[in-house]
């Protein structure tokens, strides 16, 4: 079993086996995105406005325990190190979180329903964090390598993205295998729980962690929560990551009712997103090249163009388009979503390195936890704009009728006024938040040539190596330009 190590060479297998932990990162976010408004509607019975009103409570707990755990994380000391014992406590935490937060509860009360959905809820986010802040610190501090972090988080989106592909397409093949949609809820969420929770046992025999630890303990302060914001690069990077991931969840959240409402093709949601999804898999190696090749800011505005034209497109697509004209559509948004996605995890070690300039230690913790915090943000956001728009409009949930011993679910017709609050989700709001990040993008400081620079800096301070002229004027430019 390795703990702390700092100079072991990262292996392209420990690199591997770090970057599966996003198996759970990116696969349970998804599920979540495209398939949990529409569990509680359809298959819990709550109404859209109650359901997404529950994801948003949940963020006052999240706005505590995302930055707690960040202290928490960076205060961990044991042969294992600050961020491995979690993982060990996460294994186990994984499997029952998703049991619970997919279980399809038939309470007649409607209050208790929907306090079962606040309390499983609460216990998913509460074991993401314990699992997610030491999972995105360990990130910065598996190598100091640029190109080694550059492949350990571009591997981590690759495994995300596969994740992300096969968490859109089992769920409901798996729920529809069986007669009655409880037990195959029960089934898939067992399934994917141990999917899920499998990599973070191999990270905690396999990986090294490689920065040295802090002498001193750092004290829970909201202040070192709100802290690594006074950073310029980092401010920008949230910008780009928030408003990437809204874009994506806001369309996640509603395409289950826009392929089935207003496209009328509901049993080829599984395929539409498949190829989107594989689409985004298949790149993850060139967002990695290109981010290499002309760094990562510009590869981010390329992806970004293709992701305008995708989101044009399926603003305007309806039922008189040809068939495959939504594949084609899905195959567009793939290649845009993709760059979206996962450069600004490829920058987000980067960033950290700047916070160590400034603040005279390394916090990735700190840093992790207002990630971890702004990507639940998005995706309870996404479902609470989608379903109050639909409370709103209008929706109309389906019946449910126990037949023969099994439960049948009946869905209305919905009224116009809920078709066109679909067209307007997968239009509008995305092309406003395409807006935001290209701005945020643009002013986006961290290029390799200043990261390079800012690397020797933080070896001399660590006492690496030997102060120079040239390294003294860095450190003040570095501090003038990136914080």
């Amino acid at each position: 079993m390795i703990g702390n190590n700092p100079h072991k060479k990262l292996t392209r297998f420990e690199g591997l086996s770090f970057a599966s932990g996003d198996l759970y990162g990116g696969g349970a976010q998804t599920m979540i995105a495209f398939f949990y408004l529409r569990f509680l509607t359809d298959m819990v019975g709550l109404q859209p406005g109650l359901a997404a009103l529950i994801i948003a409570i949940s963020k006052i707990w999240d706005a505590v325990s995302d930055p707690l755990m960040g202290v928490i994380t960076d205060n961990t000391r044991s042969r294992w190190g600050r961020r491995k014992p979690w993982f060990l406590v996460g294994f186990f935490a994984i499997i029952i979180a998703m049991f619970l937060l997919w279980l399809p509860v038939q309470f007649e009360n409607t209050s208790f329903r929907a306090a079962f959905v606040l309390f499983s809820y609460l216990f998913y986010s509460t074991v993401q964090t314990i699992i997610m802040v030491p999972y995105s610190a360990m990130s910065a501090e598996i190598s100091m390598d640029y190109e080694e972090r550059n492949f350990v988080n571009g591997s981590r989106l690759l495994f995300s993205q596969l994740s992300t592909l096969l968490a859109a397409v089992l769920p409901l093949t798996i729920v529809s295998a069986f007669a009655d949609a409880r037990i195959g809820y029960n089934v898939m969420a067992l399934v994917f729980g141990v999917f899920y929770a499998l990599p973070f046992l191999l990270i905690f025999l396999i990986c090294n962690e490689r920065v040295p630890e802090p002498g001193e303990k750092a004290r829970f302060d909201i202040r070192l929560f709100v802290k690594p914001l006074k950073l310029r690069s980092f401010r920008l990077l949230i910008a780009m990551y928030l408003g990437a991931f809204l874009m994506m969840d806001i369309i996640s959240a509603v395409f289950t009712y826009y392929m089935d409402y207003f496209l009328l093709r509901p049993k080829e949601l599984e395929y539409v997103l498949g190829t989107l999804l594989i689409v985004s898999t298949c790149l993850v190696p060139l967002v990695i090249y290109l981010a290499n090749r002309l760094g990562k800011a510009k590869s981010f505005f390329i992806f970004l163009a293709v992701w305008l034209l995708g989101i044009a497109l399926i603003s305007q697509v309806n039922t008189n388009w040809p068939n495959w004209s939504i594949y084609v559509i899905a195959a567009i948004m793939g290649i845009g979503t993709t760059g979206g996605i996962v450069t600004p995890w490829i920058m987000y070690p980067d960033v950290t390195d700047v916070g160590e300039l400034v603040f005279g230690k390394r916090v990735s913790g700190s840093f992790s936890g207002l990630m971890t915090f702004f990507r639940k943000l998005s995706g309870a956001l996404a479902i609470f704009i989608v379903g109050q728009i639909l409370q709103f409009a209008g929706y109309r949930i389906p019946i449910q009728e126990m037949t023969g011993g099994k439960l049948v679910v009946t869905k209305f017709l919905q009224p116009e006024s809920v078709i066109i609050s679909l067209r307007l989700i997968v239009a509008v709001i995305p092309l406003f938040l395409l807006g935001v990040v290209f701005f945020a993008a643009r002013r986006y400081p961290l290029t390799r040539e200043l990261h390079t620079r800012l690397v020797n800096v933080l070896k001399f301070k660590r006492g690496e190596q030997p102060e120079t002229p040239a390294i003294k004027a860095d450190e003040e430019e570095l501090i003038r330009v990136l914080a």
